[in-house]
């Protein structure tokens, strides 16, 4: 019988008969040496595989036929237009290293999870690219985030037929790693926003992923075990410590505290997926699953809340007298969108990053998680008062558009300086970078997608 090989270390050190430090996806010596960086294909062992349901992130007018082909609804907006959708099947994962699972063993793990994220199809973009496929904000311009439609989920995507070139995948895990330094300095990044805690405490949740971080960036190859140390000691905390789904606990959850340990989940997994230990990669591909049951969770949590706050908005005056009298909503609505926007870039950012580790790791799935709509205009993230973010919002289209849709905004000449660095960053992953950068180009040449 042939004999497998166990080679690990990328080919270019092997040749070199150098040592690699297995990072993914360049190696820290062929990157500093700009050399091409390819590592042995990964070989799995056959195991059983687990039906995986997407019941989590259904709503409950969505439908499910007998060949478990998955749709969303197909209201109409203001334009008459539908939204799109198309069928999705449901799919199948494997999870390598399963022993190193068993240091979670009260995590909300594969019988609930949603499926696993793919690449968005570039065949997919195409599909609509008019400009009535945006969601257009209402007459005072200030609840675009909140009414129903903001809420379907779309599957209107098909797997890619190959997987985005090495340079973009590494520009873009070089990007989050920016953003969490970012958080750890300036406490705001593309997606965490600055008052999405102000109102009170910081979460403990999230302050051991603040603290994480600023670990992460001191890692040596001396400390790297005790990092894998604490690693593990933290996301075990956080997950074995959530209250169990369905129970009392868990019904009183506010879409804030979702928020909040699905960011820091993230975070953790973040930092892990693309280090260098192979251990911590480990137990962080074991907890894929958890995120993602999380993201649906929240995702529930936050449509219900946004369609709780429509309801209340529409209660008729009695006896001349609003039900609800708000002097100024102006405040109210701001930190909803930051709420509400907070989990659109947390749900997403979920799905391309570990979509992204999948590639990196050869594993190739044809789930579909669907796509949503996010806040695309830049402005209005970044503004740092509810004056200022309102100001913006009456006089600007939020450019409110599903992540696939990009190209619509190309076609409306819309500048890349306008579009938010969060949306920038995914359009590389679905474009190509020099496909962003000759937009930027085009526009003014006033930001970089570079990092």
């Amino acid at each position: 019988m042939r004999r497998r090989s166990k080679q690990k270390s990328c080919f270019a050190c092997v040749a070199s008969k150098r040592g690699c430090d297995k990072v993914l996806p360049i190696c820290s010596r062929c990157e500093e040496r700009e050399l091409t960086c390819e590592y042995p294909p990964v070989r799995h062992r056959r195991r059983q595989q687990l039906p995986i349901s997407n019941k989590a992130a259904l709503t409950d007018d969505d439908t499910q036929t007998e060949e478990h082909v998955i749709t969303t609804h197909q209201p109409a907006d203001e334009h008459g237009d539908t939204f799109l959708h198309t069928s999705c099947h449901t799919p199948t994962i494997q999870l390598q290293n399963s022993q190193s699972c068993s240091a979670f063993p009260d995590a909300n793990l594969l019988p609930h999870a949603s499926s696993l994220p793919i690449f968005p199809s570039r065949l997919a973009l195409s599909t609509d690219l008019s400009s009535t496929s945006r969601l257009l904000p209402l007459s005072d311009r200030l609840e675009w985030f909140i009414v129903p439609p903001a809420w379907t989920v779309a599957y209107h995507y098909e797997p890619p037929s190959s997987y985005p070139p090495s340079e973009v995948l590494s520009n873009f895990t070089r990007g989050i790693q920016s953003w969490l330094k970012r958080f750890l300095h300036q406490g705001h990044n593309p997606f965490i926003h600055r008052h999405l805690y102000s109102n009170t405490t910081m979460p403990p949740c999230i302050q051991d992923a603040f603290s994480s971080i600023s670990i992460h960036q001191n890692e040596t190859a001396s400390n790297e075990h005790i990092i894998d140390d604490i690693f593990a000691s933290r996301v075990s905390d956080l997950v074995t410590k959530q209250p169990i789904e369905g129970s009392e606990a868990f019904l009183l959850l506010s879409t804030r505290d979702h928020v909040a340990r699905t960011q820091a989940l993230l975070i953790h997994l973040l930092l892990a997926l693309f280090s260098s230990s192979i251990p911590r990669r480990a137990k962080a591909e074991c907890l894929i699953a958890t995120l993602h049951h999380w993201t649906n969770q929240l995702w529930q949590s936050a449509s219900q809340d946004a369609d709780f706050h429509t309801v209340v908005q529409s209660i008729p005056p009695v006896n001349g007298v609003a039900s609800i009298l708000i002097d100024d909503p102006v405040p109210d609505l701001y930190q909803s969108f930051v709420l509400y926007e907070s989990t659109r870039r947390t749900w997403i950012l979920s799905n391309f990053a570990t979509g992204v580790y999948q590639s990196l790791r050869g594993i190739w799935t044809t789930s579909c998680t669907g796509d949503i709509r996010i806040t695309a205009r830049a402005e209005l993230w970044d503004a740092n008062s509810p004056a200022r973010w309102a100001a913006i919002a009456k006089s600007k289209d939020p450019l409110f558009v599903y992540s696939l849709h990009g190209l619509s905004l190309l076609k409306d000449s819309v500048a890349a300086e306008e579009v938010d660095e969060f949306m920038r960053h995914l359009y590389t992953i679905m474009w190509g970078i020099d496909k962003v950068e000759d937009w930027i180009v085009r526009s003014g040449d006033t930001v970089s997608t570079k990092y």
